[in-house]
């Protein structure tokens, strides 16, 4: 076999690996990558996911922001980190997820990183979990007196605004 130089910059080490790379250079790549990330299976992607994203894909094979066939069940609206930190798990409705082939996939969670960078910031400084969606927690300011609206008494605001 031909001995060809290591695609790394910087490296002159020759092999005749397909990957392109020496095994010093392999080896270094790889426990890097192993190193900071988690198995698929500790971020969510367990085997009830990956049947989900096989039946959906079957389902809707094609990309839907360029056309090209898709390989990849995407988060539509709430990227996973986020998804995952507000529910433990995947909501596995097909309404919140779209097929997209790998690289608008990658383009797309490039823009969903910021979007957990600033959930996580936020959630940091002390903003409570899931604030301005459908499980956040009741403001502490709110009216507690009993309020008559429309004939029947419950406690908190009227619906026009008026307390009793």
């Amino acid at each position: 076999m031909i001995k060809r130089r290591c695609k790394t910059f910087g490296c002159a080490n020759l092999h005749t690996n397909k990957s392109g790379y020496c095994n010093t250079c392999t080896c270094k790549h790889a426990s890097d990558y192993t190193d900071t990330r988690e198995s698929s299976n500790d971020r969510g992607y367990n085997y009830k996911w990956r049947v989900f994203s096989q039946n959906y894909l079957k389902e809707h094979p094609t990309c839907a922001i360029c056309g090209a066939p898709a390989t990849v069940t995407d988060h539509k609206d709430t990227p996973a980190a986020i998804m995952l930190d507000l529910y433990g798990r995947f909501d596995m409705d097909p309404l919140h997820y779209q097929p997209l082939c790998t690289s608008c996939n990658t383009r797309k969670a490039k823009e969903d990183q910021q979007k957990v960078e600033q959930y996580f910031a936020r959630k940091e400084v002390g903003y409570p979990r899931g604030e301005g969606r459908k499980n956040a927690s009741p403001p502490t300011t709110a009216p507690v007196g009993s309020v008559n609206t429309h004939g029947t008494f419950y406690k908190g605001v009227c619906v026009d605004g008026e307390e009793e």
